[in-house]
């Protein structure tokens, strides 16, 4: 249901924004794939650090709590790796603006069925992308919560820009500006920032 729905919502927004934008999108499919395999990686490790959070509660010893901070660091840490691998993956794709010469030389027809394609992949990446964050989000908001922001801090910038690092090398590769993923990432880091200021460091 997350799935559709996030994916119906891209997917109509990036309508909007290539009619008031009408450029020539072309972006590689195997970018789609790589995102799609991240996400599934992401779900791994947090579904690991959700599994460690779900055995703390209120009455939790010291040592309970850091052991499962170091936990949790580690799997932010391999977290972090697996998006900068992907990023690095997409990074040595062929983005659009080297490829404008082939594209010029398809017939109209070909061209329009070409784009028509091109739109609904990116609506399918600009969806996965977002899912990557919302699943990304919730855990680590979960995990603050419940170990406190300091000692996760030196996780936390890394994944951050990490995550940045991986929308720009996407909107590089597609020559388009994902507004919509970034106000996304924007609204998440301040819906955080927001949530612990009633927190205790």
């Amino acid at each position: 249901m997350k799935l559709s729905l996030v994916k119906s919502l891209a997917f109509g927004s990036l309508l909007t924004s290539t009619v008031a934008n009408p450029i020539a999108i072309r972006q590689e499919s195997s970018a789609l794939t790589i995102l799609t395999s991240l996400f599934t990686t992401v779900q791994t490790y947090t579904g690991a650090i959700n599994a460690t959070l779900a055995t703390l509660s209120s009455s939790s010893s010291a040592a309970d709590t850091a052991a499962a901070l170091s936990s949790v660091g580690t799997e932010l840490t391999g977290l972090t790796s697996a998006i900068s691998s992907a990023t690095t993956s997409i990074q040595g794709l062929t983005p659009v603006s080297k490829r404008s010469e082939t594209s010029a030389a398809l017939s109209p027809s070909t061209e329009i069925q070409s784009r028509q394609l091109d739109l609904a992949e990116l609506a399918l990446i600009t969806a996965e992308i977002s899912l990557i964050l919302v699943e990304v989000f919730a855990t680590v908001s979960s995990a603050v919560a419940l170990l406190g922001l300091t000692g996760l801090l030196s996780f936390l910038n890394p994944l951050t820009g990490g995550l940045g690092a991986l929308i720009l090398a996407v909107e590089v590769l597609v020559d388009f500006l994902l507004l919509d993923v970034t106000v996304l990432l924007n609204t998440l880091l301040t819906g955080l920032a927001l949530a612990l200021g009633g927190l205790t460091l």
